[in-house]
């Protein structure tokens, strides 16, 4: 059973990391797109920090990862028994980041919290939940 689980999460992190990383420098490349090298007079616009935007997203992917971590919790039997622990290791992490962003709403942009909010991580990770809530109610 233990060994289930943890095959579940884990392949549920990795899963989560891939696809958010990949739609998060998707995303990144269509704005990148879309914005114009040159001003309107013809002058080039120097990038200093060209690339940063993509550091940015992996490092926002591996915190991501690294407040999922908790949900190995779930291997101890205690924690699996109350529906609401099991949630609470799986989600916890994401509600912290979550609430951290929030407080600091004014700071950003409608384009920038595309970026820094994990939908796609999220979605994946709802649907890992259910998979294992599936798997230990099943046993």
């Amino acid at each position: 059973m233990k060994k289930q689980i943890a095959k579940v999460i884990g392949s549920g992190i990795l899963a989560s990391f891939l696809v958010g990383t990949i739609f998060m420098i998707v995303f990144l490349i269509i704005i990148d797109m879309q914005t114009p090298n040159h001003y309107e007079d013809g002058r080039p616009k120097m990038n200093c920090f060209g690339g940063l935007q993509y550091g940015i997203a992996i490092g926002i992917q591996i915190l991501i990862v690294f407040l999922s971590l908790p949900a190995f919790l779930i291997l101890f039997k205690q924690i699996r028994k109350s529906k609401y622990f099991v949630f609470l290791a799986f989600f916890a992490g994401y509600f912290l980041y979550l609430s951290l962003i929030l407080v600091s709403l004014s700071e950003f942009s409608a384009e920038e919290y595309f970026i820094i909010i994990p939908w796609i991580n999220f979605l994946i990770w709802i649907f890992y939940y259910l998979k294992l809530r599936k798997m230990i109610n099943s046993n």
